[in-house]
């Protein structure tokens, strides 16, 4: 069965916001565009502009020596896609009263790059951080250190990622991030992060938002599932109780999968990025 076959059969379900692996979230406004099953980004929430979702906002940013002019109210609105503020500055997000909006902040001396440590300053959610222009620390700890990130360049029709190796996830109202590829069967992100379902293809995501989930476990989103597995619909799953279920990925190559069911190509032939993925889907 091909990936468009299957797409057509598979339960329309959106990527979960950035939660706890053992919860349900709000839906995140993107969708993979590159698999028949459920993804899940891993690290956007409902526009909490860092991504983080542990910080709590008095209703204006107060990060120390950028995002607040002399009258104390918010700089202007800035496209980050664009990077149209001062020499000296750089377009981020920040979130007021739970809203994700742009703001031009100063850019740090000696500022990090992508992949390195960062720090967010003042309120965890103000977007003010040492990283680089066209870059934002997320993936925050509870002392507001965290991983400089890129943010997409070109536009949302056409975004782009400088990094070699690299996925655009698009998204609309909050940051807009270039994720690594991966490959799900090697699993070969970083420590502390999984390889999932991501912008058609898949990315590197943090692991602590990911579920337990094995086969056959009812699942809306894929991050409810372990890793290695992905959410998928139920007609797909034997003995599935539930409008979805966990299934393992497989090598189409070396297929391996439970009694009852075969390995399934993830991609279409011509759209393979990873030709050997598969899935295992009942028979």
């Amino acid at each position: 069965m091909t990936w468009g076959l299957r797409a057509a059969s598979a339960l329309t379900l959106l990527l979960g916001a950035c939660s706890s692996a053992d919860e349900l979230a709000g839906a995140d406004p993107h969708e993979s565009a590159g698999s028949g099953v459920s993804t899940y980004n891993g690290d956007h929430s409902e526009g909490d502009g860092d991504g983080d979702g542990d910080g709590d906002d008095d209703g204006q940013s107060t990060s120390s020596g950028g995002p607040l002019d002399q009258a104390g109210e918010t700089e202007r609105t800035c496209d980050p896609w664009a990077q149209d503020c001062l020499a000296d500055e750089k377009c981020t997000w920040e979130t007021i009263d739970g809203v994700a909006q742009t703001h031009c902040v100063p850019v740090e001396p000696d500022p990090k790059l992508p992949g390195e440590p960062c720090t967010v300053f003042g309120d965890p959610n103000s977007g003010y951080d040492d990283c680089v222009a066209g870059a934002i620390c997320h993936h925050l700890d509870a002392q507001n250190q965290g991983m400089c990130m890129a943010l997409c360049g070109g536009s949302p029709v056409e975004p782009t990622c400088v990094e070699a190796g690299a996925v655009c996830q698009v998204c609309p109202d909050c940051p807009s991030l270039c994720l690594p590829l991966c490959d799900p069967l090697a699993q070969d992100c970083a420590d502390g992060f999984a390889c999932l379902p991501d912008s058609g293809s898949f990315a590197c995501n943090p692991d602590d938002q990911v579920g337990r989930g094995k086969l056959g476990s009812p699942c809306e989103y894929t991050f409810q599932c372990s890793v290695g597995y992905a959410c998928i619909d139920a007609l797909a799953v034997p003995g599935c109780e539930g409008v979805a279920c966990c299934s393992p990925f497989c090598s189409t190559s070396e297929p391996i999968c439970p009694e009852g069911m075969s390995c399934v190509p993830w991609f279409d032939a011509d759209q393979a990025p990873l030709p050997n993925v598969g899935i295992c889907q009942g028979v």
